[in-house]
């Protein structure tokens, strides 16, 4: 699973004694957007260039299909910053800083993810709990979690997330497709959290 900058944050300040402030308690889900194909950028201005690329500042997003962009990595969680015109760019954070990436991207494919909402039942994440870790890996101790998900939505991505509400997104693992023709529930049966072949 790739962990976003909070989630390794969160590890390593774990790692060096300190107590964790906003562990991992619930799960979610996500659909994603549409690619947005054909995206440049440009190392000296750390600017992304899209005519018409739909995004907002605060948007999650990853990437595919990265063509340059040393610095930037596939399938890791960002949010859109800057947003300026045809001009964005992209943080670690919620608001933080633009990623300073050091080679021309030629050609990456921007995908938003949206966490799923609506349905009734309503939408909710779901509470998730871990046993101890064991040589750089955890496993959840809650036996899954069975999501409610509306009509019309596909789960893409499962989200790791630190309250039932807002709160920091911790980690994103990708999962295989699944659209729900109706309203429906998604199993999370396993959620493993490894350090030894997880993230960047």
């Amino acid at each position: 699973m790739p962990y976003s900058s909070a989630g390794r944050n969160l590890m390593l300040d774990a790692l060096k004694g300190t107590a964790p402030v906003v562990p991992i308690t619930h799960v979610g889900l996500f659909d994603e957007d549409a690619a947005i194909t054909a995206v440049t950028g440009v190392a000296a201005t750390d600017l992304f260039t899209k005519v018409g690329h739909g995004l907002s500042n605060g948007d999650l997003v990853v990437l595919r299909s990265l063509v340059g962009g040393t610095g930037l990595f596939e399938e890791i969680p960002y949010y859109v910053v800057g947003v300026s015109g045809d001009d964005f760019q992209l943080s670690r954070v919620s608001g933080g800083a633009a990623i300073d990436f050091t080679s021309d991207v030629t050609s990456v494919s921007v995908v938003r993810l949206v966490e799923v909402s609506g349905g009734a039942p309503a939408y909710a994440r779901k509470a998730i709990a871990f046993n101890a870790s064991v040589d750089g890996s955890m496993d959840d101790s809650t036996n899954g979690a069975v999501v409610d998900v509306p009509a019309g939505a596909t789960v893409n991505y499962v989200g790791f997330f630190s309250a039932l509400a807002a709160g920091t997104l911790l980690g994103i693992d990708g999962v295989t497709a699944e659209s729900f023709g109706g309203q429906g529930t998604y199993t999370v049966t396993d959620a493993d959290l490894d350090l030894r072949t997880g993230g960047y």
